[in-house]
């Protein structure tokens, strides 16, 4: 029988993309199945992680001086977190390695320690390394990078868009897509009712963090709508009220809700009207990082029964996503006006928004956990 041990920066209670991710892929597994080891969140209370879900092994590797540093100063702690990650796995008797990327930190932890325990060591890339990387970072992922693909016996990326490019650049490496998985409700279909209050009120709904990845595109729509009194943006995110309103989102019809776990998100979302799916159009991310990104808010907003609005360039993995499965509103240029435009054509056609609503739940079966899990299993080849 075999048990994976699966490493990540981000585990709960952490309010990240890759931390949700793992959320989700645990609770598909059991504790003899899967344990976890990740970054402890000093900020937030370990409390409420499911008993019968894998356990998580914490560790906190940050030196932090007058509250910065923590990227570079935990460096210094690097053998402590391979120790760490070594003992586990040997008292455990874990027989397989699930790294996962946007932190190179633990990667090369993994790298060390796996090698050290002779396990085979799967990688799993939320997003592109060597080419999103500036300074020493880069340098060192110049070579690491090349190394972790050669080294690990499976390298999953989170979309084809990365696929694509991961392929064409690298010829000799096993790479395969896992998409980011999630515990959708059992609902067979949804209805979409068009709400009785149009034009009056619309509640447009954000949800997710305002990072580098959207920040641009988020800023430029949520403004646009908070211009028109008889609009409300709702926002659920784990970044502060504050955080928005250094960006100028704030007013009477800016609503701010704080951050929500998942099961909690899908009992809310019929109680608003568009949901909004902002993608960067520029921020301090590669031109590659802006073009294979997947952003993990899609997943929900595609069984949320609602139209979802999105403000994603032209180009890129996530508009094509949308325009292949015909299941948004998109706005693929930074103009006002489009914006504007796009959220009259949503209130003007409720039939246009019935079609795109359903394909949008038919395109969110690709997510559904239990079949990512079940290519996860295959490809690691896991013994039961």
């Amino acid at each position: 029988m075999d048990k994976i041990l699966l490493v990540s920066w981000g585990v709960y209670p952490m309010p990240t993309g890759s931390s949700i991710i793992v959320n989700n892929l645990a609770s598909s597994f059991t504790k003899d199945q899967m344990i976890i080891v990740g970054e402890q969140d000093l900020s937030r209370s370990n409390i409420g992680w499911p008993d019968d879900n894998p356990e998580i092994r914490y560790i906190n590797p940050n030196i932090n001086i007058k509250g910065r540093g923590q990227t570079h100063l935990r460096w210094f702690n690097i053998f402590k977190v391979i120790n760490h990650i070594y003992q586990v796995a040997k008292t455990e008797k874990v027989t397989k390695v699930l790294c996962i990327f946007p932190d190179d930190f633990y990667l090369f932890a993994c790298y060390i320690a796996t090698k050290r325990l002779n396990l085979p060591l799967y990688t799993w890339f939320h997003n592109t390394y060597l080419d999103n990387f500036e300074g020493y970072r880069k340098l060192f992922a110049f070579w690491f990078q090349p190394l972790i693909f050669k080294f690990s016996k499976k390298v999953f990326v989170m979309s084809d868009g990365m696929l694509r490019f991961y392929k064409n650049k690298y010829q000799d490496f096993d790479f395969e897509t896992l998409v980011h998985g999630f515990p959708l409700p059992q609902i067979s279909n949804v209805e979409y009712e068009a709400a009785k209050h149009y034009p009056n009120k619309v509640k447009f709904l954000f949800t997710g963090s305002l990072n580098e990845s959207c920040r641009d595109a988020s800023v430029r729509l949520m403004k646009v709508i908070l211009e028109n009194s008889n609009y409300e943006v709702h926002v659920y995110s784990g970044n502060p009220k504050s955080f928005f309103e250094n960006f100028g989102l704030n007013g009477s019809n800016f609503i701010y809700h704080g951050f929500i776990h998942l099961e909690k998100l899908y009992e809310k979302l019929s109680s608003f009207d568009v949901m909004l799916l902002p993608h960067g159009f520029l921020g301090e991310r590669s031109d590659i990082e802006f073009k294979t990104i997947f952003p993990t808010r899609t997943i929900p907003l595609l069984i949320s029964g609602k139209p979802i609005l999105a403000h994603t360039p032209k180009g890129v993995f996530l508009t094509e996503f949308l325009e292949e499965n015909d299941c948004a509103f998109i706005v693929d240029v930074p103009i006002e006006s489009l914006i504007i435009s796009k959220i009259n054509q949503i209130i003007e056609n409720p039939d246009e928004v019935k079609l795109k609503v359903k394909n949008a739940f038919i395109t969110s079966k690709k997510f559904d956990i239990e079949m990512v899990c079940s290519q996860l299993k295959n490809a690691m080849n896991f013994k039961n």
